[in-house]
């Protein structure tokens, strides 16, 4: 015998079982029966399917804010990949005067804003320019970019610059949208959707700083052969059998179940519909042989 117990939500008044993203892996055959939660009916399966949900996001009080309502679409135990929009130095522009003397080559930082941190580099990466150009007085004139910088927050102009003995100057800086892609993964504890927003609480914030970014969720959806009319749910346990008799596809119990009694019900309601049937034909063919 072959069964999926699985965890999964679905809305009141539709067709379309979300599994979380734990069992995106359930084997899903078409005819199947599949009990959900506390419901004692069982659905049949027409079909199941993978889909990507893809949206962007604003955080709101260390909770990501989504438009539309995608409450079941995205339920708690779902595990989120989450992009984060990071910015870096581009250009600059108006250096402001000071009396350092400068060395051709040397090294200077930007100072302020909220870095992207990491694992590998928990500090963050912060602007670094190189100095390329000096006047006569040893003062700066131009730089290079040699690094944009990594930032959540990107420091307000202007940008105080610092080389590695504390000396400072200021200068304006260009930011843009990095080309690179900062992800982490997030466990959803709570979904709250109305008519216009989906608001979610996951189970570990997002860096200091992370205003905005793009979450990406790969799941499976079950669809069942009519409207499911019981109360919505969401992250309760289903379990999927497709052993059933082969002639009246009776379903059959399968190791280990979640609820017995609702195949030996669903079994017995089969069973008393086809005694139905036999007794009418009897009937019938009684009539017609008197």
């Amino acid at each position: 015998m072959k069964a999926g117990i699985f965890e999964a939500s679905i809305e009141q008044n539709t067709n379309k079982l979300y599994t979380t993203t734990l069992y995106g892996d359930t084997v899903v055959r078409n005819g199947a029966f599949v009990k959900m939660g506390e419901n004692q009916i069982f659905y049949r399966v027409e079909k199941g399917e993978k889909i990507t949900i893809k949206k962007k996001f604003t955080t709101r009080e260390n909770k990501l804010i989504l438009k539309g309502n995608l409450e079941f679409k995205i339920s708690p135990a779902d595990t989120l990949q989450i992009f984060i929009t990071e910015q870096e130095a581009v250009g600059y522009s108006n250096i402001s005067p000071h009396d350092y003397n400068y060395k051709i080559g040397e090294k200077i930082y930007a100072q302020g804003g909220i870095t992207s941190s990491s694992r590998e580099n928990i500090t963050g990466e912060y602007a670094c320019f190189e100095v390329t150009k000096l006047n006569a007085n040893n003062q700066v004139l131009g730089m290079s970019l040699v690094s944009g910088g990594t930032y959540l927050v990107p420091p307000s102009n202007p940008v105080t610059l610092m080389n590695e003995d504390g000396a400072v100057f200021q200068v304006e800086i260009e930011f843009d949208i990095s080309p690179n892609t900062f992800s982490v993964e997030r466990e959803v504890s709570l979904v709250e959707g109305s008519s216009n927003e989906t608001e979610i609480t996951i189970i570990y914030d997002l860096p200091d700083g992370c205003t905005e970014g793009e979450l990406l969720l790969t799941k499976k959806i079950i669809h069942i052969d009519r409207p499911y009319n019981n109360e919505s749910f969401e992250t309760e346990p289903c379990q999927i059998t497709f052993d059933y008799s082969p002639i009246n596809g009776i379903p059959l119990l399968p190791p280990n179940p979640v609820d017995p009694a609702t195949s030996y019900n669903k079994g017995v309601e089969i069973i008393d519909s086809k005694l139905q049937e036999m007794e009418k034909r009897i009937v019938r063919l009684e009539m017609l042989n008197p």
